[in-house]
């Protein structure tokens, strides 16, 4: 099982994990950030840096309660960053507090620093292993567990660079096995969770059982009911430690050892930190460095380990491990001390590293610049390197896409485009169902109106013939200064009326057909301005005709367009009581497959509320008599069964513009006005 997993349900896509992974060990697999075993150093940073919890730490808590509870003695071993890890807990009271939680002895893993502190001095100063090899220079310090996997995984031509020295807390194991005997249980406590993958290393897994961070030790003191503060205080159990204290610290292996540290001398590099050690290795590579010895740290030294206590700063811990190692320091007794050291001489504190580098594939230029153009950078501008993906820049984002490691939608601005892009279409297909729900609407009251009108004309007739009649045979009994001639002459006039909107009803309903034939639209508009010069209501009307050359002839019913574009002039007219232009153009559409004639009026235009019932057979805004409601409903049908449309677009007080658009070629030569040809015709 990983030390380190993502969990799923908390993962939220942010990528903060791989930005901060410095091996790349995080695969994005439907938008889960999972951490890939075979690569993960371990170092625990991008559990620090998830703000969801979403990655989770294998936690060594059971192990050691089972432990306790075992036949076996159980020694604790304590990082000496506790200080810094456990701020409000003395050294003495976190003894006391362990022994109360069933540990038989607990010491201080700085006396295997102290241990492997005369290797490393021999080693500098020699330049040589113990069995006469020359050793690589520089000699890179491996104490640190993430830094050595990250060298072997990352960097494998550095591997020979790295000190053969086993680790403190791996040194300290095989010390309290010698001293305390082989069956005993060894657990370290610190901050680190790359001590958790060095325990399970099989060239050093016979020093340790398990590993606690300092959030775990807290955890497991919950468990038992223990409080620090209220543990009777006890000593740290032998060998003990003296300036092995100090490797917490970033250059505290150099003090510790007795190695120089000067600014002035380039014989000794020291580093800390994720991005400045991913630097350092960088100028390692290219043979950048010239030093005898590096000494780095991953994290900004131990005492800013991923488990440490953040309610302190970086100088406050730190000062926290000079002034500890100092207090006692003074009365530690260097004879003993140094005994101690000779007696454990002989512990292996040395090992191997080796290459673990997992081959990828590698794209070419053509490959990384075909997954860029998939993602909208089809051109080097287009490469914003923003890292909102987790990778520097695009193309180390392209790179992992190849490898299967990245997936296309975690790049955020390809996403954000998409996401306007869809909501766009969304918009325009949300616009055009409004529209067709409108439309439906509109032609299920046209087919069920024109339907009622039809059998409404034919009811009407017969009974207003009647009234005719039997009115004018008593008007012929009466004399013409008879008051009751008066009203009679009223009732015809008013059967008359009847009679022309029942006309008006069976021309919109009327079982008619088109009789289509090729004719010049310029005729049928040369005919209508003709006719609108002579009629009384265009007297204040000046009519501009615009008709694009060579307009090629169409196939429509003559009459029946003739009496569509009259009735739009008529309207037009009306619209402009006090007189003003009614300009007519005619002209074909682009793909110049139909011809598109527009009334424009400078009227009084049409109000909003009116715009959706424009159509509707009966709706009108003249006076009593003056209009049935009739006229652009029977035009709309009209133009319909053409295969056409007639739009209009209007501003109160601004006029008003009529559209009509014709094919033409027209297929159609039978149909029926009727509302379910019209219908059919929409469709």
């Amino acid at each position: 099982m990983s030390v380190i997993w993502t969990i799923e349900e908390r993962c939220k896509s942010c990528y903060s994990c791989i930005r901060e992974c410095p091996a790349k060990a995080i695969m994005v697999v439907k938008g889960q950030a999972k951490v890939v075993e075979e690569l993960c150093l371990g170092c625990g940073h991008c559990v620090r840096v998830c703000t969801q919890g979403a990655k989770a730490v294998k936690s060594g808590v059971e192990a050691v309660e089972r432990f306790l509870k075992g036949s076996h003695p159980v020694v604790a071993m304590i990082a000496p960053s506790f200080p810094a890890g456990l701020p409000g807990v003395e050294g003495e009271q976190l003894s006391g507090a362990l022994r109360k939680a069933g540990f038989s002895h607990v010491v201080e893993v700085a006396f295997g620093a102290d241990l492997i502190n005369r290797e490393y001095y021999r080693l500098v100063n020699s330049k040589q292993t113990q069995d006469g090899r020359e050793i690589a220079l520089p000699l890179i310090t491996s104490s640190c567990p993430a830094i050595y996997e990250l060298v072997e995984r990352t960097a494998p031509d550095l591997v020979p660079n790295l000190a053969p020295i086993v680790s403190p807390m791996i040194a300290m194991g095989r010390v309290v096995r010698r001293c305390y005997g082989e069956e005993v249980r060894t657990v370290f406590i610190g901050p680190c969770t790359a001590k958790k993958v060095e325990m399970l290393d099989p060239e050093v897994s016979d020093a340790v059982d398990e590993v606690l961070t300092f959030a775990e030790l807290k955890e497991l003191w919950k468990h038992l009911d223990i409080d620090p503060a209220q543990a009777e205080p006890a000593g740290f159990d032998p060998p003990h430690a003296y300036l092995g204290r100090l490797y917490p610290v970033s250059g505290g292996l150099l003090r510790s050892a007795g190695l120089p540290f000067d600014l002035m001398n380039n014989e000794v590099v020291v580093t800390e930190g994720k991005q400045r050690v991913l630097n350092l290795l960088d100028s390692l590579k290219n043979n950048e460095v010239k030093a005898s010895l590096v000494d780095i740290l991953f994290c900004e030294g131990c005492i800013s380990g991923p488990f440490t206590d953040t309610s302190l700063n970086f100088f406050t811990r730190k000062q926290k491990i000079v002034s500890y190692t100092d207090s006692l320091r003074m009365h530690t007794n260097y004879a003993e001390w140094k005994k101690a050291i000779l007696q454990y001489q002989d512990v292996v504190i040395r090992r191997s590293f080796h290459p673990m580098v997992k081959e990828k594939p590698e794209p070419t230029e053509d490959e990384i610049r075909l997954i860029l153009k998939e993602i909208k950078k089809a051109i080097s501008s287009d490469e914003l390197n923003c890292g909102a993906c987790g990778y520097e820049t695009c193309r180390e984002y392209a790179k992992a896409v190849f490898q299967g490691f990245a997936e296309e939608e975690m790049c955020l601005p390809y996403v954000i485009e998409e996401l306007q892009h869809t909501q766009k279409e969304l918009q325009e297909s949300l616009r055009d169902l409004a529209e067709a729900q409108e439309q439906l609407i509109q032609h299920e009251k046209l087919a069920s109106i024109g339907q009622l009108a039809a059998g409404v004309a034919h009811e009407v007739n017969n009974p207003l013939g009647s009234i005719m009649l039997y009115a004018h045979l008593l008007l012929q009994q009466l004399k013409e200064d008879d008051q009751k001639s008066k009203d009679l002459h009223f009732i015809m006039d008013e059967a008359k009326r009847c009679q022309k909107i029942v006309a008006g009803l069976l021309n919109f309903a009327r079982q008619g057909k088109l009789n289509l034939r090729k004719v010049a639209l310029q005729e049928i508009l040369d005919k209508l301005v003709s006719v609108a010069f002579n009629q009384p209501l265009f007297r204040m009307t000046q009519v501009v005709t615009r008709f694009e050359p060579d307009l090629p002839p169409i196939e429509v019913d003559y009459d029946q367009i003739y009496q569509v574009f009259l009735n739009l002039a008529v309207n037009a007219a009306e619209a402009m009581p006090e007189g003003g232009v009614l300009t007519i153009q005619a002209a074909l559409t682009p793909d110049r497959q139909s011809m598109r004639v527009a009334f424009c009026d400078t009227g009084i235009g049409i109000p909003a509320e009116n715009m959706n019932k424009l159509f509707t057979p009966f709706f009108t805004t003249k006076q009593i008599g003056k209009g049935t409601g009739l006229g652009l409903a029977i035009a709309y049908g009209i133009i319909k069964m053409h295969r056409g449309s007639i739009t209009v677009r209007s501003e109160p007080h601004q006029g008003s513009t009529f559209t009509v658009e014709l094919p033409i070629q027209n297929t159609v030569h039978t149909n029926a006005f009727d509302f379910k040809a019209v219908q059919e015709s929409m469709k």
